[in-house]
């Protein structure tokens, strides 16, 4: 039998602050069901430390992809049109005021085709109508 791989949802609070958007689940994320999980997790949690960071059950985190089909797999248009929903219903119900993308795929669904050297570390804001 083919292995299908688990679709990772989003986790956190129902509401918060802020968001971070992971690129695609890895090997850790789609063995354990979790956003977010084994090394990756790992570096995220010490960050979001509670103290100089909000801590990680203060945040709602996800990704773009929602599968993950193999550490050389190439996500599809088709890929990105069917996750996408998922990330647009995600954002639509918890409304955080700060975004955090993480990766190239992540930040450019949210920017457009930028360069990441010229993106990095800069906080882009929406215009209030």
């Amino acid at each position: 039998m083919p292995y299908t791989p688990r679709r990772i949802h989003g986790s956190g609070p129902s509401t918060a602050d802020i968001m971070i958007v992971g690129s695609q689940p890895g090997y850790e994320e789609d063995r354990s069901g979790r956003v977010f999980a084994g090394r990756t997790g790992d570096e995220l949690d010490r960050f979001l430390d509670g103290d100089a960071l909000p801590s990680r059950n203060d945040v709602f985190l996800t990704s773009l992809f929602r599968e993950y089909h193999g550490k050389d797999y190439t996500h599809t248009v088709t890929d990105l049109a069917i996750d996408s929903i998922d990330l647009l219903s995600e954002l639509d119900r918890v409304r955080p005021a700060l975004i955090v993308p993480l990766g190239r795929e992540a930040t450019r669904w949210f920017l457009g085709d930028v360069d990441m050297d010229g993106v990095q570390g800069i906080p882009w804001v929406l215009p209030t109508a």
